[in-house]
């Protein structure tokens, strides 16, 4: 075997080990970006739901449907427009 070939063979082998290395890299960084993401996602979905579970908890009034007999006009998470279509309902 020649001395060129010899040179080319490993200068080829060598640039397949740089690639696949490089290649491999590029993978896992991108799994792991893609790992980051879906983890964020979850986190968000709880925080959501115990925000929600938290506002059941602190305020359960504010959960219930107001009935038309008892409205409380100082509620601060009042819905005027679904109390004065309850209030005109009753004068019907």
């Amino acid at each position: 075997m020649s001395t060129t070939f010899n040179v080319l063979r490993y200068s080829a082998l060598g640039a397949g080990i740089f690639y696949g290395a490089y290649h491999r890299y590029s993978l896992e960084s991108s799994f792991a970006k893609q790992q980051a993401a879906k983890q964020w996602k979850h986190e968000e979905k709880l925080i959501a739901q115990a925000k929600a579970e938290y506002q059941k908890m602190a305020n359960p009034q504010a959960s219930k449907p107001a009935t038309s007999g008892s409205i409380n006009w100082e509620d601060p998470n009042l819905d005027f427009g679904k109390a004065l279509e309850s209030v005109i309902a009753t004068l019907d």
